[in-house]
């Protein structure tokens, strides 16, 4: 799931009413007591070699930022176009890491989406829809660069303390994008329309009100022109909060969607993104600390070819600190929003009662979606939701407790 999807917990102290699970411990589970051999083997022999395309676009992407710094190509740009004032060599210089990024990334892309996804069956992306894509992406990415970038050189170039204003601008910017996401950029890419099947919404809305959850509607995004998998999410802040399905996932039994649902209020009713926000603002503060101090390096400088922070030329070598040094407060972000993936399941379990549903659609929504099923440690430390075989067997363990048999969402036996 995006933004906030099914996800499973742990054990300890209390998330629902009775269930004695904790969202703050992982729930261990061996893959193999869940899937056979072979969903397992498929799964593995799709997300194996997308594992491998990603990492390889990644270290692609940043051996290209590497080589932009230490071969000073925004400066010389500048000098050779022989540009003076500031604000215009902003400009130039996000025109120019936008191109490398485009030749950098947009090939990936376009393998991804329109070989090899296609050939698992999964994208039902068109060439001209891929290349509409890119271009909104490209002219939305220019329009957020343009609002960070002008307000924090013209800080760098006014006072020592830029980073404290660079800081708020990036804070203020992520809760704006936060509230405006629903209702300004994601219609930029999709169409949403109102649930149409008028019973099902009763249900949903009747079970969001007993959860005294405020949902005014239940959105249906056209999530099917790019892609055959399921997906469900909340977004928003405030007035903007929207619950969306994607088109895709109307296909479940209803029960099914049902526990998709309750998770999804759950995100809404505990207010996870509203929790996020603290940690969100603080290591972005602590990011921004950390910048200020290695930009102060002479030799740093010197090794992107410029003499001092203040000329746009050094923008590349910013970018590229400041996303290494996000990357470590990144393990606790993914940390809490596991946390909260758990209490969301926890609350659709406590919600619906309906255990075979939740895990029956576990099983549907990994296998169906080729989700990895035997991730590493690594994995598991490293990604933002548990993965199937954690939420399996933690909504096998709420029905224990609860006293609830469940039918048909028993372990497979070993082969």
């Amino acid at each position: 799931m995006a933004q906030a999807g099914i996800a499973l917990g742990a054990e300890g102290a209390s998330a629902g009413p009775g269930s004695g699970i904790s969202p703050w411990r992982r729930f261990k589970a061996d893959p193999a007591e869940w899937f056979s051999a072979e969903e397992i083997e498929k799964a593995t022999a799709y997300s194996t070699p997308s594992r491998r395309l990603a990492r390889t676009a990644r270290a692609v992407a940043f051996a290209a930022e590497v080589l932009v710094v230490v071969t000073h190509l925004a400066p010389n740009v500048l000098d050779a176009l022989d540009v003076s004032n500031w604000v215009v060599g902003v400009f130039v210089v996000l025109a120019l890491t936008s191109v490398v990024d485009i030749v950098v990334a947009v090939p990936f892309a376009a393998y991804r989406e329109l070989v090899f996804d296609k050939k698992w069956g999964f994208s039902t992306q068109t060439t001209k829809g891929f290349v509409s894509d890119q271009v909104k992406g490209l002219l939305l990415g220019a329009v957020i660069m343009t609002l960070l970038f002008v307000p924090i050189w013209a800080a760098i170039r006014a006072t020592d303390s830029w980073w404290v204003w660079g800081w708020l601008l990036l804070t203020a910017l992520q809760v704006g994008m936060l509230a405006v996401y629903p209702v300004l950029i994601a219609p930029i890419f999709n169409k949403f329309k109102p649930l149409e099947d008028e019973d099902l919404k009763a249900e949903l809305l009747a079970m969001a009100k007993d959860a005294d959850v405020p949902v005014k509607d239940v959105l249906v995004s056209d999530g099917s022109r790019r892609d055959t998998r399921e997906n469900a999410y909340f977004a928003g802040l405030g007035r903007t909060r929207q619950l969306v399905l994607f088109d895709t996932i109307l296909k479940r039994p209803r029960e099914q969607l049902r526990s998709v649902v309750a998770h999804e209020l759950g995100h809404w009713k505990l207010r996870h993104l509203v929790v996020s926000l603290p940690l969100a603002i603080v290591t972005t503060f602590a990011a921004f600390w950390v910048l200020q101090r290695v930009l102060a390096w002479d030799s740093l400088l010197e090794l992107a070819g410029v003499d001092d922070l203040r000329t746009p030329g050094a923008i590349p070598l910013f970018t590229l600190v400041f996303g290494l040094i996000t990357r470590v407060p990144g393990f606790a972000t993914t940390a809490l929003t596991r946390v909260h993936e758990r209490e969301a399941d926890l609350f659709s379990l406590d919600t619906t009662r309906d255990p075979d549903a939740f895990v029956a659609a576990m099983r549907a929504l990994y296998v169906d979606n080729g989700a990895n099923l035997t991730p590493t440690w690594w994995q598991r430390f490293t990604r933002t939701h548990p993965f199937a075989d954690e939420r399996m067997a933690l909504g096998t363990e709420w029905a224990r407790r609860q006293g609830i048999a469940l039918s048909a969402a028993e372990p497979v036996e070993p082969s």
